[in-house]
């Protein structure tokens, strides 16, 4: 017998918002009846301000994809829409309390819902924005995309977890094995980050040979000719260093955001790197490159770089590039 929360049980009870905005200018459509849960969010949103005036809700599924749906609108309502783009799966289920692990893909339709509104409030199309990819699992039509990012978001590491998150393997199982095989791979990337998984040895991280230039322009180091060995972690921190403006030094979370984010750039072998570009209060601004710095990796990087800081910092961190 699954536990509710009891505010999960009030929001079921007695949702908020659950009727139709006439005047919405972004509504997002997500899930299928046929696949047992849908829903519909609707926003209010100032063209000049963007902040949400108003949030709505239609949904067609169980008591949590009500309750999820509910608490969600009550959460964007007074927010601005980069403040919006924000909020996780993860944040809806802690303000309701919790909700059953079979359960967690109520909160993630919400963060989905959440994206299509705002893709339809700038005119785009959720489904050309947010490519699922290789179709993994037939019987609910969950993409490759859609269990890497739960997998990665939320370091799943069975397939019943992605069941419990995606629905994709809840089924008739034939899919079961390419998830394992997926969820695998999320996890090589998610160890280069210093993500420990659970009943795993860690995968050594190499360090790269770099040589510095001989050439009368080099300004990285002033010996010239000198080959070293040194890590990505080094190569980002004397970049961090070089163009800091002297609020973001001044910031009390300054050192230990440093430090994060190097340790980050050291777990990454393909070239990428995570640097920090500002502070201001709680928000971070950083910079990324190499492959984590477009498409869905980018959105996965910044997700796993501001739980991290937060994690590191004791402070809710939000986190964006320029």
């Amino acid at each position: 017998m699954w536990e509710y929360s009891d505010k999960v049980k009030d929001h079921f009870l007695h949702p908020r918002n659950a009727r139709v905005i006439e005047d919405a200018n972004a509504v997002g459509d997500v899930g299928s009846i046929i696949c047992g849960d849908a829903l519909r969010l609707m926003l209010k949103i100032d063209p000049v301000t963007e902040v949400i005036e108003d949030a709505a809700f239609q949904t067609y599924g169980c008591g949590s994809a009500i309750a999820s749906s509910s608490a969600l609108t009550e959460m964007l309502k007074g927010k601005s829409l980069k403040e919006a783009e924000k909020i996780t799966n993860q944040e809806i289920v802690d303000y309701l309390g919790g909700l059953p692990p079979e359960k967690m893909h109520c909160s993630v339709m919400g963060r989905e819902a959440l994206d299509a509104a705002i893709a339809n409030y700038h005119g785009l199309s959720y489904e050309n924005t947010h490519d699922d990819g290789e179709l993994v699992c037939h019987c609910f039509g969950v993409g490759i995309n859609k269990i890497k990012k739960a997998v990665w978001e939320n370091h799943l590491t069975t397939v019943d977890e992605v069941t419990n998150y995606t629905k994709a393997g809840g089924g008739c199982g034939s899919c079961k094995m390419r998830i394992e095989e997926i969820i695998d791979e999320v996890w090589v990337d998610l160890e280069k980050c210093g993500v420990p998984r659970p009943g795993h040895a860690p995968t050594p991280i190499p360090s790269i040979t770099i040589s510095t230039s001989t050439s009368n322009g080099a300004s990285f180091n002033s010996i010239s000719g000198v080959s070293s060995t040194v890590t990505s972690c080094e190569c980002a921190t004397a970049s961090v260093n070089a163009a800091i403006d002297e609020k973001t030094k001044n910031s009390p979370i300054y050192e230990d955001v440093k430090v994060i984010l190097a340790e980050i750039s050291k777990g990454f072998t393909d070239g990428s790197s995570v640097e920090l570009d500002a502070i201001s209060g709680a928000d971070v601004i950083v910079k990324l490159q190499g492959p984590v710095a477009t498409g869905m990796m980018k959105d996965m990087t910044l997700g796993f770089v501001k739980q991290k800081l937060s994690d590191g910092t004791g402070r809710q961190i939000s986190v964006a590039t320029r």
